[in-house]
């Protein structure tokens, strides 16, 4: 059974509303890149061009030009002779992404306390309250995508370019390995309460409790998730 969603499917493209915003090459490595995240696609999987061209009802070429999207992302990797394919991150990867996060955010979040008043902390509330609706419908794919807006939005209020611009560049990757977490925590409660802990340290503006706050939520379960990987 196809992996992807016949032609004309709403949820594939709604490509009426849409393809006046981006490329046709975009809107797909943007579909593809939701469904890897969401499950729908395995990592290691082939991701065929025939297929994907008469899933979406377009040329190759588009396809390709999606696909190379995501290889720049580093999402999927193309094989000489052998096709393309959705990325496989080993061990080493996930610690490399781990370290670079938590040495860019801790930093970027002490960055930003002088920085955060009251109209960011009602946007961080905004974000809470999200997250706190998709912990009790139980939508992990959500959750995940909460916590990429909550990291960022907070980033951004650094005022350092450089780190902003490094850290927009490595989301993809960071969001493919929350892919894994879900099955470290408790429940999507927990996974929410996380965050608001994190969001109270911010609010002390206290530099030393927001950086140790920081490396505490980010390296617990992604430590976690390279021991058990190591174990298999």
């Amino acid at each position: 059974m196809s992996i992807f969603l016949e032609k004309g499917s709403q949820t594939a493209m709604e490509e009426d509303r849409m393809i006046v915003q981006k490329p046709l090459s975009e809107l797909i490595a943007e579909e593809l890149r939701q469904r890897i995240w969401n499950k729908q696609v395995q990592f290691g999987e082939r991701l065929l061009e025939t297929e994907l061209a008469e899933m979406f009802d377009v040329s190759r070429s588009t396809i390709r030009e999606a696909l190379k999207i995501l290889e720049q992302e580093q999402l999927v990797i193309s094989k000489a002779r052998k096709g393309t394919y959705v990325t496989e991150f080993t061990d080493e990867d996930l610690a490399e992404i781990i370290e670079l996060r938590t040495l860019m955010e801790a930093h970027a979040f002490q960055d930003a306390l002088p920085e955060l008043g009251r109209e960011h902390f009602a946007k961080l509330s905004e974000i809470l309250d999200e997250m706190k609706t998709a912990a009790g419908k139980g939508k992990w794919g959500d959750l995940f995508d909460l916590d990429m807006k909550l990291h960022g939005y907070i980033v951004n209020q650094s005022g350092n370019s450089r780190i902003i611009r490094i850290y927009e560049s490595i989301q993809v990757q960071i969001r493919a390995y929350l892919v894994h977490l879900d099955q470290y925590y408790s429940s999507p409660h927990s996974f929410y309460a996380e965050h608001r802990e994190l969001v109270d340290a911010l609010k002390t503006k206290d530099p030393q409790k927001v950086n140790r706050s920081v490396r505490d939520h980010i390296s617990y379960v992604e430590e976690k998730l390279l021991q058990t990987k190591q174990k298999q």
